[in-house]
């Protein structure tokens, strides 16, 4: 099956982004754990790339979870032109599935894990090199102030006295930079396995039980073998079920007149630029999801059936099973054709090969649809 092929290629992905995570890992925690001129480490600073972003980032990914939807971060760097083609080809053969959004949300967990795996090596291998002095800095907290924030993060870990906070040891260890004169120097260093514990706790093991999570529900999808299709996707148009290679043929015109149908939300320039090459459009129509469709109307309603229908979606974006319900229930005598652009501020670019062969594939499974190629795209 094209399926199992393709799983190489995924653990390659996979790999990249551990090791980007890593080396990531690596940066920001040596960005932070250096200090200023004098090697001196702001314990609020430690705390906010240890603690809150980390959180942030968990609620982020519990959401995604629950809500399902969503590229996530891994979704993100992928986008990024800089991977191999063949690897973004398997990538793209997920695109047609919630196997992807899956995958997906299974990767950003791998590369939240590397990234905290690539910050606590990086903190292990300076308290073994290096006297880290930890000390804080902040013109509106004082001790008493603090003592309480400190003390809640310390939560997860009170079974572990020696690495809990305490009103001496904040008031031994606050830094001004024009007077260091009150910071206790045996006291300074003491902070490590407060700074330890709070990596373990709000970043390497909530990650790592999330990685486990995604990773089972990731696996279960692969093991029932709906990866590739869901039932609202299978093929329409007389082909045979099994072939997972087919494409449907390329379009590079349409017969007049047509009406341009966008699902895309595209700005005024790309209608401008599609009217160059195809001439002008008998009608233009937003087509978004039902939701922003009046209840009155049927997808019959914005042309009629003599007329050629373009529609127009973001080429890098997987194709829905609810964009396949609405375009099924067109009934058009004459061309019936799927227009994925690529643009930005600079201008409407041609789709990578990865995304068009995506939407050659989703076009397939309707009936009598074709994918149109706008062959010279400014």
């Amino acid at each position: 099956m094209k399926q199992d092929t393709d799983q190489p290629a995924l653990k390659q992905l996979s790999l990249g982004l551990g090791m980007l995570g890593l080396c990531l890992g690596f940066l920001a925690a040596y960005g932070v754990l250096t200090g200023d001129d004098d090697g001196r480490v702001n314990l609020l600073l430690l705390l906010l790339l240890f603690a809150f972003v980390p959180v942030v980032g968990l609620l982020l990914s519990i959401l995604l979870m629950v809500k399902g939807g969503g590229k996530g971060l891994a979704g993100w760097i992928l986008d990024i032109p800089l991977w191999p083609r063949h690897l973004i080809l398997a990538l793209s053969r997920l695109g047609l599935t919630h196997g992807r959004e899956l995958w997906l949300f299974y990767q950003t967990q791998i590369l939240a894990v590397s990234f905290s795996v690539g910050c606590l090596l990086l903190y292990l291998l300076l308290l073994l090199g290096s006297d880290i002095t930890f000390v804080w800095r902040s013109t509106l907290l004082e001790p008493d102030d603090l003592l309480p924030a400190l003390k809640a993060i310390g939560i997860p870990w009170r079974f572990w006295p020696e690495a809990q906070a305490s009103l001496a040891l904040i008031e031994q260890t606050r830094d001004f930079r024009l007077d260091s004169s009150g910071i206790s120097q045996p006291a300074v260093g003491l902070w490590w396995k407060y700074i330890l514990a709070t990596q373990l706790a709000y970043n390497l093991l909530p990650r790592s039980l999330m990685l486990l999570v995604a990773r089972q529900k990731y696996r279960a999808r692969l093991q029932q073998g709906r990866l590739r299709t869901v039932p609202d996707l299978q093929p329409r148009s007389g082909a045979a079920a099994g072939d997972e290679n087919l494409l449907a043929s390329l379009a590079r015109s349409v017969t007049l007149p047509y009406t341009l149908l966008d699902w895309a939300d595209v700005s005024p320039g790309c209608y401008e630029h599609i009217q160059q090459w195809l001439g002008d459009a008998a009608g233009i129509h937003s087509f978004g999801p039902l939701r922003d469709q009046p209840a009155t109307h049927s997808p019959g309603d914005h042309a009629p059936v003599n007329h050629s229908l373009v529609v127009v979606v973001k080429s890098w974006e997987p194709p829905l099973a609810e964009l396949a319900d609405r375009l099924n229930d067109f009934d058009s005598n004459s061309d019936k054709l799927i227009l994925p652009l690529d643009w930005s501020d600079t201008g409407v670019r041609q789709p990578s090969l990865a995304h068009l062969d995506e939407w050659r594939r989703f076009a397939a499974t309707l009936a009598g649809w074709q994918v149109l190629l706008l062959e010279k795209s400014t």
